[in-house]
């Protein structure tokens, strides 16, 4: 379930966004323009439907991720306790992110959506890659690309609280944690062969 969870989630939302930038009217840059653009329909008439039914059917696909990842338990008690806890914040994130395609730009909760959406999917991040840390089955490049994107996605939160426009980085925090969902999914499968 983890495997098919994960891939869904990146095939899913980048399929919808890219539906949605070629639907963008005029330019559109991730150094320009931040991912929530595509999804106003003031800025995007014409593609933001994309956007936002992708961010909802994103946001179920990762429940499916969620629910498969019970598969990587570990019998270190914290370990355990660790991989809950991500998988906890992965729930909400999903939920989040469901809303964000409810709650598009330019509507009261957007902002405060996101944030949390940003936050929980750290926090899954960084508990998930550290209870699976030491797993036979975790490829270990695997775990250092999960640190690489930790530390994209804080400077991601640094930048978006200090400058006033620095979108490039939310992309990079997303498609990093997408490429790491779609790694974690496809490595998932060696769970299978590891005893």
């Amino acid at each position: 379930m983890a495997t098919i969870g994960g891939a869904l989630v990146v095939l899913l939302f980048c399929t919808f966004t890219l539906a949605s930038v070629v639907r963008y009217p005029g330019p559109f840059s991730p150094v320009d323009n931040w991912l929530s653009d595509l999804g106003t329909m003031k800025k995007n008439p014409s593609g933001d439907v994309y956007f936002n039914v992708g961010c909802v059917l994103t946001g179920v696909a990762m429940l499916l991720l969620m629910a498969g990842l019970g598969a990587w338990q570990a019998e270190d008690e914290r370990k355990k306790f660790l991989l809950m806890v991500g998988r906890v914040c992965g729930v909400i994130s999903a939920f989040g992110q469901m809303l964000i395609g409810v709650f598009y730009e330019g509507t009261p909760y957007h902002v405060m959506l996101a944030i949390a959406f940003f936050l929980l999917l750290f926090l899954f991040l960084a508990f998930t890659n550290f209870s699976i840390w030491k797993h036979p089955a975790y490829s270990r490049w695997i775990g250092y690309y999960a640190v690489a994107v930790i530390v994209i996605n804080l400077a991601f939160m640094y930048t978006f609280f200090a400058y006033d426009n620095a979108p490039v980085w939310e992309w990079l925090a997303v498609f990093s944690v997408l490429l790491w969902v779609g790694l974690l999914a496809y490595n998932t499968l060696k769970l299978e062969t590891v005893s």
